[in-house]
């Protein structure tokens, strides 16, 4: 083997282990991770007939929100329009307990929780 055929192999075995190198940290890089979640202020309904539907202004007494779901808490359960409530378009499902009702409206419940608390203050 001569010296050009050495220094050839040498090279091509630096080239090799260079470019697995760079594989590995493209595949084991760590992305960063992202603090702020998507939200949404367009709503399907109005919020008025939103709460309109719930027993009026009276009959709400909390909202909180998660990232995708909306509790209300309730005065008087029996005032809720229940089929008008699944009647609406933007509201893909709904959970009652005794006191409160959960809608799963998604990203737009945390516009829907300060709006309504704006509402009914």
């Amino acid at each position: 083997m001569t010296s050009k055929h050495k220094f050839l192999y040498v090279f091509l075995i630096i080239i090799t282990f260079g470019l697995i190198l760079i594989y590995w940290k493209k595949k084991y890089r760590q992305s960063s991770k992202k603090d702020n979640l998507s939200t949404t202020t367009k709503t399907a309904f109005s919020i008025e007939e939103l709460i309109e539907k719930l027993g009026g202004k009276n009959n709400i007494e909390t909202v909180l929100a998660t990232h995708k779901v909306i509790k209300i808490g309730l005065k008087d359960r029996e005032q809720v329009n229940i089929e008008a409530l699944k009647k609406l378009d933007g509201i893909s499902g709904m959970t009652f307990q005794s006191k409160s009702i959960s809608l799963v409206v998604g990203n737009v419940a945390k516009y829907l929780e300060t709006k309504i608390n704006e509402e009914i203050k």
